[in-house]
């Protein structure tokens, strides 16, 4: 029989971090595990815990318009803004290593562009990205610097407005016959970015192919012809000796039915490197379910991020979005905007949206957005080839979420709205942990909201 407990050398080796309402993201002290079981919950197992997917990264868009907030910033300070997005020192930064680029204009770029704009340019003998010499891709090479692991992938909003039924980058579909074209433009763009020594892991041919509205640039498809022109990039992309993965999608969860009848298309399966998704419509357990009927295929979430006028999405809001994707069969969240303005600019459309840290170039003062604090509990902790892991038990009305990494250890992230306080208000909640047939207990705070990390080393690991 054993014992009272009294933690030794070689124990369990657990570091927990937390961020609250009321303090910034810091190391807590916690109690050791116990050879006890606390008798009152069903604890989160992570011995008995099944593995999915393998986890690729955290990312952000460097879009058009945050490469110029950046490049408007002092070096100390754009480097300390850097720094805060892609260092994975858990002191400094939230671990980003994904990093999502624009192929011409977006909604959030400083003017209207595409790298060809010569009309009946057909042989794409004008195309090129020099604009982005000057600004972006400068920012992406210093997020390099940090971080070279980062993952670059790409999409466009609108191709030339040439290739377009109403000759304009805003609203319009591909003229008929012109998949090809598109296709072409696309690999061009991947080839350029080589030659400038930054590679391209990913493309998409469109970005939000169903969303075609006059305000900024856009371009819709039907899955038929967004499948044809996908199976042409792939090929073109092959045929030149250029090794970026073909995404597909590139759109919202609600839909996933429609890829689910695309993915009937063997040719498309075997053109595809991965499906991308978008998080503005709810139905992550419809992607969740595609995920189920086709393991092998990577999915990635590219795009959704803070916003100045949406309230709701505080960090619990995001705890709930980011895990759900990664329960579903993520292996990457991208936000949008990695920076820009207090009040949301520069943009060419109409949102509202705020970048994952906000960045006043007059004052330099920085501000964190909810979802950058959600990040920063998962960037610096979880690597790249972990696995998101299925674990049971009772989350006492929390969000978890559970990784094991490349060398054993683990990494559960618990996202909390807190509790009222007082003696005739709820218990505070708290997550009892199983690892290695013994148990933890963590009291989660009781303000508004909390964020907790739990980093347990590999079997046999001492500090």
């Amino acid at each position: 029989m054993k014992g009272t407990y009294f933690p030794n050398e070689g124990d369990i080796d657990v570091r927990v971090w937390q961020t609250t309402a009321e303090r910034p993201f810091r190391e807590i002290f916690t109690t050791p595990f116990t050879p006890h079981t606390y008798g009152d919950k069903e604890p989160i197992d992570v011995d008995a815990a099944e593995p999915d997917q393998p986890f690729l990264g955290l990312g952000a868009a460097m879009t058009d318009a945050s490469a110029w907030v950046l490049s408007r910033l002092a070096p100390d300070l754009r480097k300390s803004v850097l720094d805060a997005a892609f260092s994975p020192d858990p002191e400094k930064g939230a671990g980003l290593s994904a990093l999502r680029l624009n192929i011409g204009a977006s909604d959030y770029s400083t003017a209207l562009y595409t790298y060809d704009d010569v009309p009946g340019d057909v042989e794409l003998r004008h195309f090129s990205v020099e604009r982005d010499d000057r600004w972006l891709f400068p920012m992406v090479r210093e997020a390099l610097a940090i971080q070279p692991e980062t993952f670059l992938f790409a999409a466009p909003w609108s191709p030339p407005a040439w290739l377009k039924s109403n000759g304009r980058l805003v609203g319009g579909t591909v003229k008929d016959g012109c998949e090809e074209i598109v296709a072409r433009y696309v690999a061009a763009y991947v080839r350029a970015c080589r030659e400038r020594g930054l590679g391209i892991g990913a493309v998409n041919i469109q970005n939000e192919p169903f969303w075609g509205g006059p305000i900024y640039p856009t371009c819709t498809y039907t899955m038929e012809r967004l499948a044809r022109a996908t199976i042409a990039l792939a090929r073109i992309l092959r045929e030149e000796g250029l090794e970026s993965q073909v995404w597909f999608w590139d759109h919202n969860y609600d839909d996933a039915d429609k890829v689910e009848r695309s993915l009937g298309d063997p040719a498309l399966l075997a053109a595809l490197g991965g499906v991308a998704w978008h998080s503005y419509e709810p139905g992550a357990d419809k992607m969740g379910a595609l995920h189920r009927k086709f393991p092998d295929i990577p999915f990635h979430h590219t795009e959704q991020g803070p916003a100045l006028v949406s309230p709701e999405r505080t960090e619990r809001w995001w705890c709930d979005r980011v895990f759900d994707a990664f329960e579903n069969g993520c292996r990457t969240f991208t936000a949008w905007n990695l920076c820009l303005t207090p009040d949301g600019q520069p943009l060419t459309g109409p949102h509202t949206c705020a970048g994952l840290l906000s960045v006043d170039p007059d004052t330099g003062d920085v501000a964190e957005s909810a979802l950058y604090r959600v990040f920063r509990h998962v960037g610096p902790f979880v690597r790249r080839g972990a696995r998101v892991m299925h674990a049971h038990g009772d989350r006492d009305g929390t969000a978890t979420i559970l990784f094991r990494n490349p060398d054993g250890g683990h990494v559960l992230v618990v996202g909390c709205s807190g509790r009222a306080e007082g003696r005739d208000g709820p218990p505070r909640a708290r997550i009892h942990v199983k690892y290695r047939d013994e148990w933890l207990a963590v009291p989660l705070p009781m303000g508004p909201w909390s964020i907790t990390t739990i980093a347990f080393a590999p079997r046999g690991a001492s500090r």
